[in-house]
């Protein structure tokens, strides 16, 4: 099995909603993540890039638009977080 890599609070958080509406492009998850969270469109892009150079996530270029999908799943990634503590 695949490790599961280490994530931030912050990108858990871009996680979580990724998870629930996967896939889903960045324009939808900056949407969403800017009315839920004090954060700028620039910090949540840098969030999900961390996330795809961690493999957490990977995308596809449809168009203009870049669409993710999870590589990690959530049952896993909370299984080995709660194993952590």
């Amino acid at each position: 099995m695949k490790s599961i890599p280490q994530i931030s609070e912050s990108e858990y958080e871009v996680m979580k909603y990724i998870w629930k509406e996967a896939p889903v492009s960045t324009t939808e998850i900056t949407r969403h993540l800017t009315t839920t969270t004090k954060w700028n469109p620039k910090t949540i892009q840098t969030l999900i890039k961390r996330l795809v150079t961690k493999e957490a996530l990977s995308y596809e270029k449809q168009g203009r638009v870049f669409v993710y999908t999870p590589l990690v799943r959530e049952e896993d990634y909370v299984n080995q977080e709660s194993k952590s503590f």
